[in-house]
């Protein structure tokens, strides 16, 4: 498996997540068969060990009218946030994966709230 579908695999975990908290991640990592899997495994486990800074991240940066985005742009939000931060993987390449997975999975225009959510953000920190 590639990285493009790893981290489309992590997406889907954490979107799952949102809609009905995951409890036990190691054992749908195993029903879903990405066990062996290691970025995904790092990715979401990362995420759930750093989810509350990684939500106050978002919180922080997001103006009053972008506060209740859609479970899938979070989704991509956190994935993305979560990498930069956590995974030290490169800034373009993140905010470059999650604009392709907004493309993917939401509206039309939607990749361009992510990109401009995730530029503020790396902006902010001078990442």
């Amino acid at each position: 498996m590639n990285r493009v579908e790893q981290r489309e695999w992590v997406f889907r975990l954490i979107y799952q997540d949102l809609i009905s908290k995951i409890d036990d991640i190691e054992k749908v990592l195993e029903e879903k068969n990405l066990n062996d899997e290691d970025f995904i495994k790092s990715s979401i486990l990362s995420y759930f060990s750093n989810n509350s800074s990684i939500e106050e991240k978002l919180e922080s940066s997001l103006d009053s009218k972008h506060k209740r985005l859609a479970r899938v742009l979070k989704a991509i939000l956190y994935l993305s946030i979560n990498e930069i931060y956590f995974l030290n993987v490169p800034v373009s390449v993140s905010i470059n994966e999650a604009v392709d997975l907004a493309k993917k999975y939401s509206d039309k225009d939607d990749y361009k709230l992510i990109n401009s959510i995730l530029g503020s953000i790396v902006r902010k920190d001078g990442k």
